[in-house]
């Protein structure tokens, strides 16, 4: 059964009044959180509204990522035409997430091209069979590249809860962990999936790791989401069929990683961009609770 997340008040000290902070310290659910976004607009609009979305959208430079709940929004220094991110929510890059810091050993695997090298006799079935498939897809167009790349890892790769495979309640594999065990929770098939793609040439900035909640099946998940010519399109290992982002109503953006940069998401107000916030350092995708 899913433990309904606790949101905390403090998670919002920086951006709220303290008429909106009691009011979101009694939301209980994470449809909760979305529905009171009107109740909450009133405290943070005014700190919100000036932000353009496609200016906030852009990748910023950020610090060394610390492991805290306040939000400290980079304000974008010229104004730009509005775009959507991923699931048509707006995004904040924050410096403080602390799956950043999770996630900097696979992007380091990535970058040095060894997430998805190992040699015939070091190879695990997974890794054969992926990169047999990455071989069939080398002269594929992007969009078939996805759904080789989906529906390999997908079959190669288990379905194991990190408690299970690492005795703690949330851990980000690498890329060459996964292969090692054959075995991984949502964003380790996410991690692979994007590492095995950045081999094929896809650009890291097209692609983004988003961790969400499922409003249909009620737990927590974590997708790869790839840009292609202004469409986004997911891969999940809940289905091989890659989607399109506008075809996942029930998916509700909490955060995202691209190119080793954190944001948050929300949802848009009217003309305004609000940012809707949970104490994120608890949300463990793939274990459907928080910790």
């Amino acid at each position: 059964m899913l433990v309904s997340p606790q949101i905390s008040a403090t998670t919002y000290a920086s951006v709220a009044s303290e008429n909106t902070l009691a009011a979101l310290a009694s939301a209980a659910s994470i449809s909760g959180l979305y529905g009171m976004v009107e109740t909450a607009y009133s405290g943070i609009t005014a700190r919100f509204q000036r932000i353009d979305l496609a200016a906030i959208a852009r990748p910023q430079q950020v610090g060394e990522p610390q492991t805290t709940a306040s939000i400290k929004p980079d304000m974008p220094a010229k104004p730009a035409a509005s775009k959507d991110a991923v699931f048509g929510s707006v995004t904040i890059p924050f410096k403080r997430l602390a799956a950043v810091k999770r996630f900097a050993p696979s992007l380091a695997e990535m970058e040095s091209g060894a997430a998805i090298n190992c040699n015939a006799k070091g190879c695990t079935n997974a890794a054969q069979v992926i990169k047999a498939a990455l071989g069939q897809a080398s002269q594929a167009s992007i969009r078939d590249k996805l759904n080789t790349v989906n529906a390999a890892v997908n079959h190669a790769i288990r379905y194991r809860k990190d408690i299970e495979t690492y005795k703690v309640a949330d851990y980000w594999a690498t890329p060459s962990e996964t292969l090692a065990r054959q075995q991984g929770d949502c964003e380790d098939f996410a991690i692979l999936k994007m590492a095995a793609l950045k081999a094929e040439g896809v650009d890291m900035k097209d692609m983004s790791i988003v961790v969400l909640f499922d409003q249909k099946r009620h737990f927590y998940h974590a997708v790869l989401s790839v840009a292609v010519n202004g469409n986004y399109f997911i891969l999940d290992n809940m289905r091989d069929q890659v989607l399109t982002d506008n075809r996942l109503p029930d998916y509700q953006p909490l955060y995202s990683i691209t190119s080793g940069k954190g944001y948050l998401h929300g949802l848009r107000a009217g003309n305004k961009q609000v940012a809707s916030a949970m104490p994120l350092e608890k949300v463990a995708p793939g274990e459907g609770v928080p910790y």
